[in-house]
Formats: structure tokens, sequence, C-alpha cells
């Protein structure tokens, strides 16, 4: 990372690395980007500080912890308020079952990511919990049949 705070070649190569094994050494990724450990630890300390790596995470198999049933689900509030937005992220905030909430631009307002164990648990949770979060005006599900790709890459 240079002194503007920009992202060079050996740092992407770097994030990389650590994007394909975070729990890699210092000595591995130095090995992979072809430099001697001490300045790979230097930058690896310089891209947490600076927040370009945000954290480290386990990737887990939602699949073989029960939760077979992956949703995407569409919601447009009753109104764009100021207000009701911050009460509708407020509320998701504190559902297990979505994994991540996206405000959007256009007619739908949110784009939640979602799973859970089955089309019944999804048909409760959204009667007795998703149609019943503030504003709520309208909320379109997807279901995925199958995953194409996922990456933790940043491009």
């Amino acid at each position: 990372m240079d002194d503007g705070g920009a992202v060079d070649r050996i740092d992407r190569a770097i994030l990389q690395v650590l994007s394909e094994d975070g729990r890699a050494s210092v000595e591995k990724v130095a090995e992979r980007v072809g430099l001697s450990p001490t300045p790979v630890r230097r930058r690896i300390k310089r891209l947490e500080q600076s927040g370009v790596i945000a954290g480290y995470r386990v990737v887990i198999d939602p699949e073989k912890c029960g939760l077979d049933l992956a949703i995407y689900v569409l919601v447009t509030l009753t109104t764009g308020s100021a207000q009701m937005m911050t009460e509708f992220e407020s509320a998701v905030k504190q559902m297990p079952e979505v994994q991540r909430c996206d405000l959007l631009a256009g007619p739908n307002c949110y784009l939640l990511s979602m799973r859970v164990k089955s089309m019944k648990c999804y048909d409760k949770y959204l009667r007795e919990y998703l149609v019943n979060l503030p504003s709520v005006y309208a909320i379109d599900s997807r279901f995925v049949i199958g995953q194409v790709k996922e990456t933790a890459l940043v491009p």
C-alpha cells in the first residue's frame, strides 16, 4: 500500500491469498506473493489497520447445519420515510435468519438474503415475522434452486 492508501499489486496478491485461505500463515502468503515474511507481515498489518481487511471469518456450509432453503426476499415499504426505514432496518438486524439486508434503488426497497430449514419454516416465518415488520407494503420471495458461484474474492 502506498502512502496515499491505495492498494497496489502486491497488496492485491496478498488479499487474493487471504481470500482463498484466511488461515494462511504469513510464511505461506509470503511464498505465494514472492516476498519474505517480514514485509508481508507489515503489509497485512497495514491492510488491517486501514480497514481494507475488515476481519476474518469461517465459511459455514448452511446445508450441513440443516438450513436447506435459501431465499431472496424483496421488500417494499409503504413509505420511504427515514423513520420507517430506521424501524424496518432495526427489526431486520434482530432476525438471525436474515443473513444479509441491502437497501436498493428502484421500486423495491430492500433485498433480504435468508436461510431456513424448509418451505414450511419459511411459511411460518413469513406469516409471523416478515409481514409484521414496520411499514411493509409488499413481499416478493425468490427461492434458490442451485448455487452457481459464491466467492469472497474482490475483483
